[in-house]
């Protein structure tokens, strides 16, 4: 044990005088998390300020078509700029890439006689919506849902208007079968503990993401040192005291171990104090605190082994900082930090269950946004310690090797 002491003792002291490193582990962490908590506040918030601006020109100039104009300004979230009739489809195209703005639409001059009669169909093309190339795919769809539904309520309006006299005599209601086209959905979230329920937010949903992205760059200090102590000569000195490999590791795991629930402490501590102070949402921590203690130690377990192991099987410290962080990127993208799962392909989502931030993630979300508790976080911990075992089982024979 007292070996095992002063193997701790020298790793702490080593971690000290390189406290640059130190502090760049936990500064970049807090910056992922107040730039990415910020940034996509306006995404998840129910009463968002955020608003889409939305170019429109009026080539109709009919009642109908100001008033629906009239309808589509009351949207929250969506700013209408109108233009003059005489603005062409190239003029407002050429508005569109020169600008902040992402949409357009068009009320083309067949847009009353569409919406006057329920039998015309859209061969004539009532309104035209113009989108910016870069806009995403999810966010179009959202629009343009939105429109055609305030289109169709009011197409549905005007036809009991012009017809009120003939329906009531058929017992139809105007007000009644408007309104039963909206709330026909009701969103519930779906929680592990039913107890309590957590609001999902911009901060609840990115600071897990970025905390386990963040806990993985521990490689960029551990994954030089066998490295460094190689080349000035502790390794050498190691063995000439006969310090077996396995004091070597754990003395490793154990000091860098403490960086990690800094990491960790550092990061929940902004997604839950200074975030809100900035204007963005606060974060909730769940009903486990054990239960985020422990996925917090097996995704740090799991970092630091695989820091080890990249530090034992590359050649020099070039590549084991570069090729490591180059893999944990990729294990990200394919992880689900970056891009959310439920869009990947089949094969892609199959796929990232090789990552283990993809594990650790979960893990996190698991307790910090479905309530969960320790026994729906074993799944994702038996696979980190499991994989970091494998790592922590190679890094010890090849470094006995070194050793001897």
């Amino acid at each position: 044990m007292n070996r095992l002491y002063y193997i701790i003792k020298k790793e702490i002291l080593e971690i000290a005088r390189d406290y640059t490193s130190f502090l760049m582990l936990i500064i970049m962490p807090v910056a992922f998390i107040l730039v990415m908590s910020l940034s996509m506040q306006a995404l998840f918030q129910a009463h968002s300020k955020f608003k889409i601006n939305i170019l429109v020109v009026d080539h109709d100039k009919s009642g109908e078509s100001r008033t629906f104009l009239d309808i589509i300004k009351k949207i929250k979230n969506l700013s209408i700029t109108e233009l003059g009739d005489g603005t062409s489809i190239e003029q407002l195209s050429h508005n569109i890439l020169k600008s902040d703005n992402k949409f357009a639409l068009v009320l083309n001059k067949s847009f009353s006689r569409y919406v006057k009669d329920l039998n015309k169909g859209t061969d004539s093309t009532p309104v035209t919506m113009l989108v910016e190339p870069t806009m995403q795919t999810l966010t179009q769809l959202v629009i343009k849902n939105q429109l055609e539904m305030e289109l169709s309520k009011f197409r549905l309006n005007t036809f009991f208007n012009k017809n009120a006299e003939i329906l009531s005599y058929a017992g139809i209601n105007k007000n009644t079968v408007i309104k039963s086209i909206e709330g026909v959905l009701q969103t519930t979230y779906v929680y592990k503990n039913k107890n309590e329920s957590i609001i999902p937010n911009a901060a609840q949903k990115s600071v897990p993401a970025w905390l386990v992205f963040s806990m993985y760059f521990l490689i960029i200090p551990i994954s030089t040192i066998f490295h460094t102590e190689k080349n000035n000569g502790t390794l050498l000195r190691l063995r000439s005291i006969n310090i077996k490999s396995r004091y070597l590791i754990v003395g490793k795991i154990f000091s860098y171990y403490i960086i990690s629930l800094i990491q960790v402490v550092c990061m929940l501590s902004v997604g839950r104090y200074i975030v809100p102070l900035l204007g963005g949402d606060t974060i909730q921590f769940g009903n486990s605190y054990f239960g985020l203690f422990l996925i917090a130690s097996c995704i740090g377990i799991n970092a630091i082994s695989y820091g080890l192991f990249m530090s034992l099987i590359s050649k020099n410290v070039q590549v084991a900082s570069g090729a490591g962080i180059v893999l944990i990127i990729i294990l990200a993208a394919i992880g689900g930090i970056m891009v959310p799962k439920f869009i990947m392909p089949a094969f892609m989502q199959n796929l990232s269950n090789i990552s283990p931030l993809s594990w650790g993630m979960e893990g996190f979300l698991d307790i910090m946004l479905r309530n969960g508790t320790v026994v729906d976080i074993m799944p994702e911990c038996l696979f980190l310690i499991s994989t970091s075992c494998i790592m922590l089982v190679i890094t010890g024979v090849l470094l006995k090797k070194k050793i001897i």
